[in-house]
């Protein structure tokens, strides 16, 4: 088997033997190929890794004869994994035949102490030992980073199954290679506290509280300081916290839950996975939470849940993939480091899981196919699913126990009166309460409605309920269940018909909502909102916002017969979400472009930017399901509004899912356009060139065909933005300067994107041209205060790569004071880093040091994987990637 390793000398093995593979540009040839094994690489990115700014004038000519000598050192392996592709060349290897794949892949195994172990052991010394230019120094420092939180992650495993020893020797030998790695020390001090050496912990803490105020003038981080605490007060617990955060997502639990001791007790002999099934309304969510809480000690690294929506309003289930990025984020993994492909989504969510205790509870399944994606792998947890459905496909091919639950028995279903009335009330009427009973079909959904509407008229007899609910129930077709003893519609209308006249217009209105919750501000009328409340139709699961049970729902929306009252109260209510996402997005961007397909809708007002966020982040869910219930031009205009808050806030999954149903059910040519180039754009943050390059192109053919020269601009400059990130740096120019000479004048956007490009390719002296030129334009234009930071930012980094480093400086801080205007964090933090690598490289280092930690401190905030770099750099003293 053929192995290219890398986390050492770069060395190509076959057969258990060493292969030749020539100098070392042609070993730099091999890396850049095998670091991206499986993945095409374009020539001007081997050629800018291989020779960076010193290319020389035949540069391609000289890569095809590098890459020949590595095709011959390949074949003498016994294959031929060296790939041409459209664009670029592919090492067609798995990735376990490239040592820094398979470590990245073990080092991914939190918890599993042997995978990590494993992983540790890979690194063979210096990564890319031998090899010089910019390309190998940043892998080296950026590879190095992953070592570390490998190896904090090993010696904490290490340490939970009781072996501290183990990893003295190795952390300490970091600890003297990099005696600013905090992370390193406190994993060292740990395990030396462990096996009884506390003097010698506290001795690496000292040590390492002088060499930070030495040589960065700072302290020790909180994370650091409290461990040091725990062992001085012999608080192992404390002391070996773990790093990864412990969801704890159940809701709450039953307070008066009653009965079902056998299916607890089923459910407590469950090794790993049980699908609990049975009617609607015959209480699976509610044994399932309370199963989990009671059971919470059992489960030490938390719980899961998720209401996967399978029998939802609509009828449009939870996408698993949804579900899965739910999962990884409550699980400590930043946005930007979920990949895009649902595969690899659930492997990074069993690795996440591998070795730990939860329970996960997936409520509301509609198959097996929906559940599957969030299952955990082999390992300690245990899953428990409801479903509507038997799901017997999780039960024959993932060996899942199922549990089918029946309503409750007698014995039981008065145990629940009596919990919630009390002995004294359901006593003195017992021959009513047994009525109750068997008029609300031993449902505990439908006793729980029937208790609350008499706890709420303590003057009203069992009695009169019973009758009531005798009275009624001959009106209602089953709404659920497969049997007439099954009808919660008695109960439901029943606490309808009780209603102000008002509070059940509002509750009719309900019903056409998408869900999965709403504001007061969308529905209005606050009296009758508190009404619905009190009457157990509506529940206020947050502040301000409230939610129905899906049956509840599901019976809301059979009330309005009318449907020209029902037409209307749709429109008004998507009119009062698209008009206050209109408002919203305005604010946002106050320059931005009107739609090409208009929106005249009014909405509730917003007083500022701050105030935008927020509602979108309330009402994203919402918004989300109206894109997806409704057609014609609404799910464009959705889009639209949504862009730029998506964008910012990085679920970029759900930008994809936007743009395209609004491609689905759109017409007009240049809204079509619009969102072709909106969903490439989506894709190219998701990293999935393919794709978006697809889009890309269908919106010039879209643009050239109408003669819209300006749109064909737009596209050529967000082309540009996806050659910069594939590292491809001249073809992104080549795209800016296209863009520019399509639009036949100077767009300010544009002009800064091409300065910064050329100046990344070394021409500082035309980047400054075209960058001033575009802050001139921007400085008296309407363009936001994020146009005019990116072009201060732009002058910095060409004054910094000029030398002129106080000039750097005065750009950097005047782009960071628009960012902090804007409220922007992520580009707060990007540009202190900058401006800690100015600092840095004029000899100040206290500034360097205060700008890196601030970054820093944003960056964890955020949950973003650039915190990693920017303790790279803290520790190291020196700017990298810069």
């Amino acid at each position: 088997m053929l192995e290219v390793r890398l986390l050492g000398p770069v060395e190509l093995w076959a057969g258990g033997r060493p292969l030749p593979v020539g100098e070392p540009r042609q070993r730099t040839v091999l890396a850049a190929l095998a670091c991206e094994a499986g993945r095409v690489v374009t020539a001007e990115t081997l050629i800018d890794r291989v020779w960076g700014e010193a290319v020389p004038a035949r540069a391609r000519h000289s890569l095809q004869s590098h890459l020949a000598r590595v095709r011959g050192a390949l074949r003498r392996g016994g294959v031929d994994p060296l790939v041409r592709r459209s664009g670029g060349y592919l090492l067609d290897l798995p990735a376990d035949q490239v040592d820094l794949l398979r470590f990245r892949a073990l080092a991914g195994a939190h918890g599993d102490v042997a995978q990590l172990r494993s992983a540790v052991r890979l690194w063979r010394g210096e990564p890319l030992a031998g090899l010089t230019g910019d390309w190998p120094a940043a892998m080296r420092a950026a590879w190095d980073a992953e070592r570390l939180l490998a190896v904090v992650a090993w010696a904490e495993a290490e340490l939970a199954t009781g072996d501290p020893a183990a990893v003295i020797g190795p952390l300490g030998a970091i600890v003297r290679e990099q005696p600013l790695a905090e992370p390193v020390a406190v994993a060292l001090m740990r395990a030396l506290h462990a096996t009884g050496r506390t003097a010698d912990a506290l001795g690496q803490y000292d040590a390492l509280r002088r060499r930070l105020a030495d040589e960065l003038g700072a302290d020790p981080a909180p994370a650091t300081q409290a461990a040091h605490a725990a062992i001085l007060t012999s608080n192992e617990a404390a002391a070996v916290a773990p790093l990864e955060p412990v969801p704890a997502q159940l809701p709450a639990d039953v307070a008066d839950f009653a009965g079902r001791a056998g299916a607890l007790a089923q459910l407590d002999k469950v090794p790993a996975l049980a699908v609990i099934g049975g009617s609607a309304g015959v209480g699976k969510t509610a044994l399932a939470v309370h199963w989990a809480h009671r059971g919470a000690a059992r489960f030490p690294d938390g719980q899961l849940y998720v209401d996967l929506r399978g029998f939802g309003p609509g009828g449009t289930a939870m996408d698993p993939g949804e579900a899965v990025r739910g999962f990884l984020g409550a699980l400590g993994v930043p946005a930007p480091r979920i990949p895009a492909d649902p595969a690899a989504q659930s492997a990074l969510l069993r690795s996440r899981l591998a070795g730990k205790r939860l329970v996960l509870v997936l409520d509301n399944a509609r198959d097996s196919d929906q559940v599957r994606p969030l299952l955990p792998g082999a390992g300690a947890c245990v899953t428990l699913v409801t479903s509507r459905n038997q799901l017997t496909g999780l039960v024959a091919a993932d060996g899942a126990k199922p549990l089918h639950l029946d309503v409750l028995d007698h014995d039981e279903a008065r145990e629940l009166l009596d919990r919630r009335l009390g002995r004294d009330r359901t006593a003195a009427e017992a021959e009513a309460g047994d009525a109750i009973i068997g008029l609300c079909a031993r449902l505990p959904l439908a006793l729980t409605l029937a208790a609350a509407h008499a706890v709420m008229q303590p003057g009203l007899g069992l009695a009169a309920l019973a009758e009531g609910l005798a009275g009624t129930r001959h009106r209602w077709a089953p709404l659920a269940g497969d049997t007439p003893d099954t009808d919660v519609r008695a109960v439901f209308s029943w606490s309808y018909e009780a209603l102000t006249l008002d509070a059940a217009r509002l509750f009719r209105r309900i019903g056409v909502h998408p869900g999965p919750d709403f504001s007061a501000a969308a529905l209005g009328f606050a009296d009758g909102l508190r009404e619905l409340t009190r009457s157990n139709l509506i529940t206020e699961h947050a502040p301000g916002r409230y939610r129905l049970h899906d049956l509840m729902r599901a019976y809301a929306e059979t009330l309005e017969t009318d449907p020209a009252v029902r037409a209307e109260d749709e429109a008004r209510l998507f009119d009062h979400y698209l008009g206050t996402a209109f408002t919203a997005a305005m604010l946002l961007v106050p320059a931005r472009s009107a739609p090409v397909v208009p929106i005249e809708a009014a909405g509730q007002p917003l007083a500022d930017q701050e105030a935008a966020m927020r509602w979108f982040a309330a009402e994203r869910a919402v918004l989300l399901a109206w894109a997806a219930r409704t057609d014609g031009d609404r799910p464009w205009q959705l889009a639209w509004t949504l862009d730029t808050f998506l964008y910012r806030q990085g679920p970029w999954h759900d930008l994809v899912t936007v743009w395209e149903r609004a491609l689905a059910t759109v017409l007009d040519e240049p809204a079509r356009a619009y969102a072709h180039t909106r969903l490439a754009r989506a894709w190219t943050l998701l990293d999935r060139a393919a794709e978006a390059d697809r889009h890309y192109r269908l919106a010039l053919e879209l643009h050239e065909r109408a003669g819209d020269r300006d749109g064909q601009s737009i596209v050529h400059h967000e082309m540009a933005i996806l050659c910069e990130r594939q590292g491809r740096m001249r073809d992104a120019l080549a795209h800016a300067e296209q863009a520019l000479e399509i639009s036949g004048y100077g767009s300010a956007n544009t002009l800064n994107t091409i300065g910064f490009y050329r100046a990344q390719l070394g021409d500082f002296a035309g980047a400054l041209e075209f960058c001033e030129r575009a802050l001139a334009l921007f400085e008296n234009s309407s363009d936001g205060d994020d146009s005019r930071a990116a072009a201060w930012d732009s002058l910095g980094f060409i004054r910094h790569g000029l030398g002129e480093y106080d000039a750097a400086v005065e750009c950097y801080e005047t782009a960071l004071g628009l960012y902090r205007q804007l409220g922007d964090l992520y580009w707060v933090a990007d540009t202190l880093v900058h401006l800690g690598d100015t600092h840095q490289a004029c000899g100040r280092t206290a500034d360097s040091t205060a700008a890196w930690r601030e970054a820093l401190t944003i960056y964890e905030d955020l949950g973003h994987a650039n915190a990693a770099e920017v303790r790279q750099r803290l520790s190291a003293g020196i700017p990298q990637g810069s």
